[in-house]
C-alpha cells in the first residue's frame, strides 16, 4: 500500500518492452479517383456558370444593373428640378391678403378711402421685387445646383449605359485539367521496402 503513494520500497519497477523492427504503412489512393474528383469539380464549375448565366439573363449583367441606377438617379434629379418653381412664376415671397378695397395702414389703424371702389388688377399683381433670371432662365441657388447635380447623374448614366454596351457577360474560369490528375499510375502503386 505505501507504494502507491511514494513511500516504502525505494527501488521503482520499470518494464520496457522487447525492440521490434519498425513497420511503415502505405495508402494506395488510386489515379481514377483523383481524375473523378477532376471532372466532379469540373461539373461543378460548370453548373456554376450555367446558374450565372440564367442570373444575368433575368437581371441584367453588372454593368447593366449599374447603368439603370444611375438612369434612377437621373430620374431623381430631373424630377427635383421639375419640382422647383420656373423663371415664370412670380415672386412669392410676399403676397398681400386678397381684400376688394385697398386698405392703408396708419400707425397701428386701418382705414379706407369713402366710397372706394374694388381695385380688380391689383390682387392679382405680386409685391415687391421679382429677382432677375440668372444662367439660363434658373432663379435661385436651388435651381442652379439641381441643374449641376442633373447634368453630372446625366453624364454618369450616358457612360453607364456605354459601358454596359461593351462590357460581355462574365463567367468563372474553369479551373479545368488540375495537377493532381495529371500524375501518372505508377506514382501510387506501393514501394517495396528496402
Amino acid at each position: 500500500m505505501s507504494d502507491l503513494f511514494g513511500g516504502g520500497s525505494s527501488q521503482p519497477n520499470i518494464i520496457i518492452p522487447p525492440a521490434e523492427t519498425p513497420r511503415a504503412f502505405q495508402t494506395i489512393i488510386p489515379q481514377k479517383s483523383y481524375k473523378d474528383l477532376a471532372e466532379s469539380i469540373g461539373r461543378t464549375e460548370g453548373e456554376i456558370n450555367r446558374l450565372e448565366g440564367l442570373r444575368q439573363d433575368m437581371t441584367g449583367t453588372s454593368a447593366q444593373i449599374g447603368a439603370r441606377q444611375r438612369g434612377v438617379e437621373m430620374q431623381q434629379a430631373a424630377s427635383y428640378l421639375s419640382s422647383l418653381p420656373s423663371s415664370s412664376s412670380p415672386d412669392q415671397s410676399f403676397r398681400p391678403t386678397p381684400r376688394e378695397f385697398d386698405v392703408r395702414s396708419h400707425g397701428n389703424t386701418f382705414s379706407t378711402t369713402k366710397g372706394q371702389s374694388p381695385k380688380l388688377g391689383a390682387l392679382e399683381k405680386p409685391q415687391g421685387d421679382a429677382e432677375k433670371p440668372v444662367k439660363g432662365g434658373l432663379n435661385t441657388v436651388a435651381q442652379q445646383a439641381s441643374r449641376m447635380i442633373y447634368d453630372d447623374s446625366r453624364a454618369a448614366y450616358l457612360a453607364a449605359v456605354q459601358k454596359a454596351k461593351t462590357t460581355p457577360k462574365s463567367y468563372t474560369k474553369p479551373t479545368g485539367e488540375p495537377g493532381y490528375a495529371q500524375n501518372p499510375a505508377s506514382m501510387y502503386l506501393p514501394k517495396a521496402s528496402k
